[in-house]
């Protein structure tokens, strides 16, 4: 039938039917180059970017629960963190980010803290929901807790507190420029004392640290 139909349309209306067929198989060409484009490059990249920073991607994480016991030892710290009234500061997934040149030193993106350190965040996270947010505005985790050998390969202190999952290294989500964030935080640094035992530290471009098991800067 639609042969019939075809052959009886005049030679116009014949060439006018395949230009549309051409179109259409075009568009369908370019949408599904366009979605394998997008599905490979996400297969290749296991990470997105925040502020510059490689920071591992959810699915990365996934597998990294996958992995003997790291799914239920995670569940236990997240309930944890409800426990202690700090789960709504971050991402319980955030917290496990060794750092952002995990590709560079071929280490896991993903670590679980000893369960015996886990009470040495909940200040530090207290710190930043009570202090930090309300100067600079909301920020993200790029580096928490490090494993020893992640440390060292990152070339990272000997007595840094990130082995004893206390501190978290930082970026402000909003446009905030260098020198305002560096003023805010030295500013906060100062007014919070010694009593605090809060640790600044300020990095090149908007990444700080922030911990809170000894008061000191740099």
């Amino acid at each position: 039938m639609f042969r019939r139909r075809y052959r009886n349309l005049p030679p116009d209306q014949q060439t006018n039917w395949w230009v549309i067929v051409g179109v259409a198989l075009l568009l369908l060409s370019l949408l599904l180059g366009l979605w394998l484009y997008h599905y490979f490059t996400a297969l290749e990249k296991p990470y997105y970017e925040i502020k510059g920073y490689r920071v591992a991607s959810h699915a990365t994480f996934n597998r990294y629960l996958r992995q003997s016991g790291n799914g239920h030892t995670f569940g236990q710290l997240a309930r944890f963190l409800e426990q202690a009234g700090v789960a709504d500061v971050a991402a319980p997934e955030s917290l496990l980010r060794q750092g952002t040149d995990w590709l560079d030193i071929n280490e896991p993106a993903f670590a679980l803290p000893p369960r015996d350190q886990w009470p040495n965040i909940v200040n530090t996270l207290k710190v930043i929901r009570d202090e930090v947010v309300p100067a600079i505005g909301p920020v993200d985790i790029v580096s928490a807790y490090r494993t020893h050998r992640y440390n060292r390969k990152a070339g990272g202190a000997g007595g840094s507190k990130h082995k004893q999952f206390c501190s978290v290294d930082l970026v402000p989500q909003s446009n905030i420029g260098r020198r305002e964030l560096v003023q805010e935080l030295r500013s906060l640094h100062a007014r919070l004392g010694p009593e605090s035992h809060v640790g600044l530290g300020i990095y090149s471009g908007l990444r700080f640290h922030i911990d809170t098991c000894g008061f000191r800067s740099w």
